[in-house]
């Protein structure tokens, strides 16, 4: 089991942010880097009944864009910018970078119709990156869409439900080899849950009555980059994923046996902030993990 190392810290200001995460990056040993920015999730619009992404500048309908605003803020598209600066300063002096785009694409996915059907048609159009992180690509005249990480499953994108889908089945065979564990839930006897026990005893459930949380998929994507032979990650998460994003991680390295890998995480805002300044009044996570 790999031996993991991780320090953590609140930064109250976007400058705090990147001298850490300069210092990080430069310190790292490696030459290659792999972002995760831009995260945004889907949002059913009612005038057209599909789903749509999840970023207000990429809309004109004031009642959706109001929407989005309230739900997410300015996440998706301030974390994208940030990283494109992060990223140009990284490949100039150390190496290379790609971008990794994951996409929540279940939390507001209607119950109406089927939810497969609204997402095979999503991805099945995603075939460019939305309109406003191709203009911050262009303004900047550094990356290209060719510098995007494609999933097994999407071209531009990992998909949160194919990474939940992945990880129930790896669970499985985690299970049979005795790394995770299984149990009858006193209360519903006809359901299970899966959990981790981690290194203090404490039991972390990773699945329960048949659904992944956000902790397993976020363990099967960084499973994903690793075995893309990528060992230097940034993740810029939502505040209120925080804690999941945390476990996930730190069940990765541990459940999969990855040696030699760092993953940086920060989460400014995804709560409805409209601002940095709003933002950073409210601190930011920022965490260093090694293995």
């Amino acid at each position: 089991m790999a031996v993991i190392s991780s320090h953590h810290e609140f930064v109250a200001s976007e400058k705090e942010l990147l001298e850490l995460i300069d210092k990080e990056l430069k310190d790292s040993g490696f030459n290659e880097l792999v972002v995760m920015a831009g995260h945004f999730m889907l949002f059913y619009d009612e005038q057209t009944q599909k789903l749509v992404s999840g970023i207000f500048q990429e809309h004109n309908d004031n009642v959706l864009k109001e929407r989005i605003k309230q739900r997410v803020g300015i996440f998706p598209k301030y974390t994208w910018d940030l990283s494109l600066d992060i990223a140009k300063k990284y490949r100039e002096s150390v190496g290379d970078v790609k971008f990794l785009m994951l996409i929540n694409d279940w939390q507001y996915v209607p119950e109406t119709g089927s939810a497969s059907e609204h997402r095979t048609k999503f991805y099945d159009g995603l075939r460019r990156l939305p309109n406003t992180y191709r203009e911050s690509l262009e303004i900047q005249g550094v990356f290209t869409e060719q510098d995007i990480l494609p999933s097994r499953k999407h071209s531009l994108a990992f998909p949160e439900t194919w990474l939940k889908y992945r990880f129930q089945k790896s669970a499985a065979k985690l299970v049979k080899q005795g790394k995770l564990e299984k149990r009858v839930l006193e209360d519903r006897p006809n359901q299970s849950e899966i959990s981790f026990l981690d290194e203090t005893g404490h039991y972390r459930t990773l699945i329960s009555c048949g659904i992944t949380g956000c902790a397993g998929e976020v363990t099967e994507m960084i499973s994903e980059v690793y075995k893309a032979g990528k060992r230097l990650m940034l993740i810029f998460a939502p505040g209120e994923c925080h804690a999941p994003v945390k476990s996930g991680i730190e069940i990765a390295l541990s459940l999969y046996n990855l040696d030699g890998m760092k993953i940086i995480v920060a989460d400014p805002g995804g709560s409805g902030e409209l601002t940095p300044e709003e933002i950073y009044n409210k601190m930011v996570s920022f965490s260093v993990f090694r293995s």
